[in-house]
């Protein structure tokens, strides 16, 4: 019998709040290491991989729990197109937070019309995609038009995007071997896998599936392009239609979560939801909120008082990796 985590996506606010989770049910004594796979979709990604490579929740946590300061709004303004990040930068004072409709609203105008004067337009794809990648999804068109609204923004490089992804997967600079990342192709729509089989390098895969259409640069992979995996599905939970035992924490449902599951109950496995709280969603936000750093103390602690509350489900229905290798040697 196999274990699967899914990790959803949900910007910086998804990141605490999952890491918040993982703690809750630690600390109820579950076992939160020891998975056959694990399944990443944005800031999924970036909590498998730290949370497989590098195995100090504590740390992990307090990080998280940490009130923000105003260096926590470097990386979205660097990030962000020039008069995007002008907005953040007025808007982010003490006691006013942030204008996020105001600064949403100045890069999408800003976006709409570089496409509209044909900049990052490529109709067809340039190169062959690379053999290790994995196709879960075929080609969807309205998945393409989004990408093509990400390839004309004017976002960072992607030199500089690496360079933010490697400093927060830090200290880990390698595929954990039980990790699988989702990235979507801008040009075709198609979504694929990543993992250490891949060929892809580590940061660069984990890069690809946090690669917000808009925000961040696409990221290239063997002379493709990519985007964000959660642009098709927050969770991606699909992909663990093998697995016995499958564990889904989703910050966000944008509706597809519900046929997933279902399909894998329909194909055997036993899953098993975290989602937030009332309370914590609110505190966790959408669309623009969820890249707010002032918000991720309370994702934290939000996630670890979720992660409590919901540790005896969990412990009932996903065995821990003793009970499963009892279960197969009976067997």
């Amino acid at each position: 019998m196999t274990r699967a985590l899914v990790l959803g996506g949900g910007g910086l606010t998804g990141i605490a709040w999952e890491i918040g989770v993982l703690t809750g049910l630690r600390d109820a004594g579950l076992d939160v290491h020891a998975w056959d796979l694990v399944v990443g979709t944005s800031a999924g990604s970036v909590v498998g991989a730290k949370l497989l490579g590098h195995h100090d929740l504590d740390g992990l946590f307090a990080a998280q729990a940490l009130d923000a300061t105003p260096d926590d709004d470097v990386p979205i303004r660097t990030m962000g197109g020039r008069a995007a990040a002008s907005f953040l930068r007025t808007g982010r004072r003490p006691g006013l937070g942030w204008l996020p409709r105001l600064w949403v609203a100045a890069f999408a105008l800003e976006t709409f019309v570089r496409r509209r004067a044909g900049r990052g337009r490529i109709r067809r794809p340039n190169a062959p995609p690379l053999r290790g990648l994995r196709q879960i999804v075929g080609p969807d068109p309205m998945l393409a038009r989004i990408g093509t609204y990400g390839l004309a923004a004017r976002t960072a490089s992607e030199a500089t995007f690496r360079e933010l992804v490697r400093a927060t997967l830090a200290p880990v600079t390698t595929w954990p071997e039980a990790l699988v990342v989702t990235a979507i192709d801008v040009v075709t729509g198609e979504t694929v896998l990543i993992d250490a089989r891949s060929g892809v390098p580590f940061v660069d895969g984990v890069a690809a599936s946090c690669s917000v259409p808009g925000l961040m640069p696409a990221v290239t992979l063997g002379g493709r392009r990519y985007m964000d995996g959660g642009m098709a599905s927050q969770t991606h939970a699909d992909v663990a239609r093998d697995d016995d035992d499958v564990l889904v924490i989703a910050p966000l449902d944008l509706g597809s979560l519900t046929g997933e599951i279902e399909r894998l109950r329909a194909a055997g496995s036993r899953v098993t939801t975290v989602t937030p709280s009332p309370e914590a969603a609110r505190v966790i936000g959408r669309n623009i909120a969820l890249l707010d750093p002032a918000r991720r103390a309370r994702s934290a602690l939000a996630g670890r008082d979720d992660g409590r509350q919901a540790a005896a489900t969990v412990a009932a229905t996903v065995p821990p990796p003793a009970a499963r290798r009892l279960a197969g040697s009976a067997g």
